[in-house]
């Protein structure tokens, strides 16, 4: 357990130190941030059907649409970010230092996992509590105990999956180059796939169909479910329900299922736990094959 414990601090420190990599960790998160209060967010609130609305509750209702997707954005840059460690390493031989050691592999791979799982927590949780309080303050609309306790589970939830799936694509990669694509345009990429920066419903029903078997889609959607329960129940009092109907759909919080089929939102988590454990294995593999040349 030492063992464990020494090479995630080592992995956490070494992340921190490089101002540049927690930068660009973030870069995907910042541009999104950007593109909403500068051009996304108004489409939300500013059509005439919700013009009766006070400044306030536009804010309250934009963050809800805003940090749905962009925490799960977060836990995915963050999470690829943490990973370089990997890459690095292997280009410039730095395990060969503890290949020579009685430690096992596996505890190698386990402290790269467990240093990006709790790197990603802490600083989408902290952006999430940030969250609340801006909502708080300058909205004047405060987010109940229960909407802070399960968004902040979820998170957790999408940390575990984003993790897996993020060491798995590190491990298939050879250089820091290849590193450094990749991570210039997962997160955009992500962004657009799983309706994050524009409502799916404008991409068309074929975008819709790859969407649905992308996971952060789900993921955004239930995130945006928990946000937004609040605000539409206000909403829900003054707006037609028909009208509050093609709300939810522009806002990404209607359930979407597979490929046009009804899947439970629940189950698509299930599937996607039992796929970052296959995910978890095969990066093990990888690093086994990798450490070993």
């Amino acid at each position: 357990m030492y063992d464990v414990t020494s090479l995630v601090k080592r992995n956490i420190l070494k992340f921190l130190r490089d101002k540049t990599a927690v930068f660009f960790s973030f870069l995907s998160v910042l541009i999104l941030l950007a593109l909403y209060f500068l051009f996304i967010g108004r489409q939300y609130t500013g059509g005439d059907e919700l013009s009766f609305l006070e400044p306030g509750f536009k804010t309250f209702l934009t963050a809800g649409i805003m940090m749905g997707g962009i925490l799960v954005i977060n836990t995915v840059s963050l999470s690829l970010g943490m990973m370089g460690n990997i890459i690095t390493d292997l280009e410039f031989h730095r395990l060969d230092g503890f290949l020579v050691t009685p430690v096992k592999r596996y505890k190698i791979v386990l402290s790269y996992y467990i240093s990006s799982i709790l790197v990603t927590t802490v600083l989408s949780l902290f952006m999430w509590f940030l969250t609340v309080l801006y909502v708080g303050v300058f909205a004047g609309y405060w987010y109940s105990f229960s909407v802070v306790f399960v968004a902040s589970m979820m998170i957790l939830l999408f940390t575990f999956i984003s993790s897996s799936m993020m060491i798995y694509l590190t491990t298939l990669l050879k250089s820091v180059n290849a590193f450094g694509t990749l991570s210039g345009v997962l997160g955009t990429l992500i962004g657009f796939i799983s309706g994050i920066y524009m409502p799916l419903v404008v991409l068309g029903k074929s975008m819709g169909y790859v969407a649905s078997v992308v996971p952060f889609t789900h993921m955004s959607i239930m995130l945006k479910n928990v946000l937004l329960e609040e605000p539409f129940r206000v909403l829900a009092l003054t707006v037609p329900a028909e009208i509050m109907e093609e709300i939810k759909v522009l806002y990404g919080t209607k359930e979407i299922g597979v490929l046009g089929q009804d899947v439970s939102m629940w189950l698509i988590m299930i599937a996607s736990l039992f796929i970052s454990f296959i995910f978890l294995f095969l990066a093990y593999r990888n690093m086994n094959k990798k450490m070993g040349k």
